[in-house]
């Protein structure tokens, strides 16, 4: 019985080793081999005659300390990575960026803070899609700002939420609740249309063709930058023909943009998206900006000359100086103490009521005179005793803040009032605040 057994089994092994090597001769009759490698000629792939980057194109023409802020205390329908390439392109200009708040839900008293404080440092504002309306006394506070000079820059989109209109309305601007489509020619979808039809202007230079993917029309006191052609419609128009999807508002400190999402990667880099995009770059960081004593210590910081020298009229002022050397080195400006002035620099003068005629020129300028009493845009004279006045003259390109009182005591608590913000309670125009501070009694 084993003896049959091991036949059989011996029978099936020889079945098995003839059955694989037939397959293996049928199956593989020639070996592989493998081809000779050859060298693969890619392609140059190196650009050639374009400008330069036109992210590089005006650097030298932003001043120092340019501060642009973007909007993030009315809960806006944006995340910070989708406007990376528009910062970034900011950036690259020399201009610093900040954001107002963190995107969350704020008090409309905790806003008006946040956002007085940020505008009086600030050449440029970027609002892009509020969901919380702007307050009226917020809208009056970017109204002021833009009518110092300061840029804004208004960027909505028909497909998110948003209250922009709150704020656009001040500047004659109203975004329309439509979207623009065309049914004959676009990128991949019907709402994502070119426009090809500019009014020559700073914002179309070098443009000849922009790719639009989600935009609606704007309404503006002002003029269009951009318009639709005769294929275009609007949502809620018989006829696109010749509507703005990009305008002036009341003023060339206010642009207006209908869409949000042609600033977002890939869309950025369609057709000439990139140098309209690099055009509004150069828009918010070339701010005229003129600041005012409100505005303190932040128009130190827009000149041409960083370095601010703190003149001392007389040895005894001098810990009224340090305090101001102190302080502006807390806001992160740089300041030297000194007894001369040098009239290529900007300037802190502190000095007594006396040493009002060595500052006669810039006090006149703001319509103060100091002699044997105050007198100024602030009704009847006022006597010197317990008095401090501040003055800012911008003569040329110079910043000049004059600081008087009638005490080496006086003058210290007027460089705290400055410092703690309490002088604007006292100012009597735009350049000027006395202040009359209460004489402790003996």
């Amino acid at each position: 019985m084993t003896t049959k057994l091991l036949g059989v089994l011996g029978l099936l092994i020889l079945f098995a080793g003839l059955a694989f090597g037939g397959g293996y001769l049928i199956f593989h009759q020639t070996s592989y081999n493998p081809p000779t490698a050859s060298e693969v000629a890619f392609p140059d792939t190196t650009v050639h005659g374009l400008p330069a980057n036109p992210a590089r194109r005006h650097l030298a023409a932003v001043s120092p300390g340019t501060l642009i802020v973007v909007d993030a205390i009315h809960r806006n329908s944006y995340r910070q990575s989708e406007i990376s390439v528009l910062l970034s392109r900011i950036a690259s200009r020399g201009a610093v960026v900040e954001y107002i708040g963190d995107f969350r839900t704020a008090e409309a008293v905790k806003r008006m803070s946040l956002l007085e404080e940020s505008l009086r440092r600030a050449d440029a504002l970027l609002v892009i899609l509020p969901r919380d309306a702007y307050t009226v006394a917020e809208a009056d506070l970017v109204e002021r700002f833009v009518r110092k000079g300061g840029k804004l820059l208004l960027i909505s989109d028909p497909t998110r939420i948003h209250q922009m209109n709150s704020l656009a309305e001040r500047f004659g601007v109203n975004f329309q609740p439509d979207y623009l489509f065309n049914q004959h020619e676009h990128d991949l979808n019907f709402q994502n249309i070119f426009v090809r039809q500019f009014q020559p202007d700073e914002i179309t230079s070098g443009v000849s063709s922009i790719a639009l993917y989600s935009a609606g029309s704007i309404q503006t006191s002002g003029s269009g930058i951009a318009f639709t052609d005769g294929l275009t419609e609007s949502s809620v128009s018989p006829s696109g023909v010749g509507l703005s999807p990009i305008a002036w508002g009341d003023s060339r400190n206010v642009l207006a943009v209908g869409d949000f999402t042609f600033i977002i990667p890939p869309h950025n880099v369609a057709l000439d998206n990139d140098q309209l995009l690099s055009n509004i770059a150069d828009f918010v960081t070339t701010s005229s900006r003129e600041f005012v004593l409100s505005d303190f210590p932040s128009f130190f910081q827009g000149g041409s000359n960083q370095d601010v020298e703190v003149v001392v009229g007389r040895a005894s002022l001098f810990d009224g100086g340090t305090a101001v050397k102190n302080g502006l080195s807390e806001n992160g400006i740089v300041s030297k103490l000194t007894t001369v002035e040098d009239f290529s620099n900007d300037t802190v003068f502190l000095g007594l009521h006396e040493d009002a005629q060595r500052v006669g020129g810039y006090l006149q300028s703001a319509g103060i005179r100091v002699d044997d009493s105050l007198s100024g845009p602030f009704g009847k004279d006022l006597g010197l005793e317990g008095t401090a006045v501040a003055v800012l003259d911008r003569s040329s390109d110079r910043h000049i803040l004059i600081l008087l009182a009638d005490t080496p005591e006086t003058l210290s608590k007027a460089v705290a009032s400055l410092f703690d913000g309490n002088y604007r309670q006292d100012l009597v125009n735009d350049f000027a605040s006395v202040t009359s501070f209460v004489t402790e009694s003996k």
